[in-house]
């Protein structure tokens, strides 16, 4: 570990154990505390959240000390973030441009963070920022483990019944219910996603596990990979699927009327090597004082929307579900227009 890193653990150490006048644990905020505004007459920041997509963000460091050291620190194999420049701003206020990169696509809108840290080694004190990107997931499957049937879309080799899924599966919290009185909810694990539905016109369905952490959001939003099946001579099956909540909550768009299902159109497979494409969904979920959410809210999504008659396959892959804090994390709903697909990341991070 350098000089510089170990003089910045020190920092960290004493800055937590540092005194108000008052006797009560705190930041030493007329030493050293980071701030939005330029004159530093706003409330230091304990914490803030930078967008998904690539930028910049400004801020400020007031302090009282001199021969101020500042740096980026996050656990990635390669730094997500960096401190782009440090300029003198006036008596005692530095300016600070942080950059930051794409969420990068797979893991989409889950939370990832680092710090800025802000050291007096002279002093032997200093002040860090805990920094994110993305919000705080509650749901986060890529199905890696699921590796029934084969890679070929068109292809059911091999494929397994969600009921007939491993121990270790099951135990991930995803279930199936028997759809329109069927025996089963025709949920198909497969490598590396699922299918709903099947050839023989039965629509499927999927359910994320429940959360005791549910009980004390109120906006979460749910994004995910799905895809139409088409055949390999381009015969398509019904691509309209259904995603509701239940045991609490309601879908965002409609909250007038606090309706909990929205229904949408997934695009067709493409190719065979990456055939869901960048076919991302974002589904946004809010709640209220007469239908909140509960430890029993959960997403269900369903092939075939509605009166959809015939074959509706669908494959999904990537569920994540996040909570936002109002006020807090970014505003992905105002950025997406709403539910739907999604027009924030996907594009950006297309291959």
């Amino acid at each position: 570990m350098s000089t510089n890193k170990l003089i910045a653990l020190l920092g960290l150490c004493l800055a937590s154990l540092a005194c108000t006048p008052s006797g009560k644990d705190s930041i030493r905020t007329d030493a050293m505390s980071f701030h939005r505004q330029a004159d530093c007459q706003d409330e230091p920041l304990t914490a803030i959240a930078v967008n998904v997509k690539e930028g910049t963000e400004t801020l400020y460091l007031k302090t009282s000390m001199e021969d101020v050291d500042i740096f980026w620190e996050d656990a990635a194999g390669s730094p997500w973030a960096q401190v782009e420049s440090v300029t003198q701003a006036g008596a005692g206020i530095y300016e600070i441009t942080l950059s930051h990169a794409d969420r990068s696509a797979g893991v989409m809108y889950s939370r990832r963070g680092g710090t800025l840290t802000a050291v007096a080694p002279a002093q032997n004190f200093g002040v860090f920022l805990p920094v994110w990107q993305g919000a705080q997931d509650r749901v986060l499957q890529d199905f890696a483990d699921w590796t029934y049937g084969t890679l070929d879309p068109h292809s059911t080799t091999g494929e397994v019944l969600a009921e007939n899924w491993s121990t270790a599966l099951k135990n991930k919290g995803f279930t199936s219910e028997p759809a329109e009185g069927a025996q089963s909810g025709y949920c198909y694990g497969r490598y590396g996603c699922v299918r709903l539905g099947d050839a023989e016109g039965h629509k499927g369905n999927i359910l994320t596990p429940r959360s005791d952490y549910f009980r004390y959001d109120s906006l979460l939003v749910v994004s995910f990979r799905a895809a139409a099946y088409k055949d390999a001579i381009g015969t398509r099956d019904a691509n309209k699927f259904r995603v509701e909540v239940t045991g609490g909550g309601f879908i965002r768009d409609f909250a007038a009327q606090e309706q909990t299902w929205i229904e949408l159109e997934a695009p067709y497979i493409t190719s065979e090597e990456d055939f869901m494409g960048n076919s991302w969904f974002l589904v946004f979920v809010a709640d209220s004082d007469r239908n909140p959410m509960t430890a029993s809210t959960r997403i269900k999504i369903s092939s075939g929307a509605g009166s959809v008659s015939g074959n509706s396959r669908l494959f999904l892959d990537d569920i994540c579900v996040a909570r936002l804090v109002p006020d807090l994390d970014e505003d992905y709903y105002s950025e997406n227009s709403g539910s739907g697909p999604d027009t924030i990341l996907a594009a950006r991070n297309e291959k």
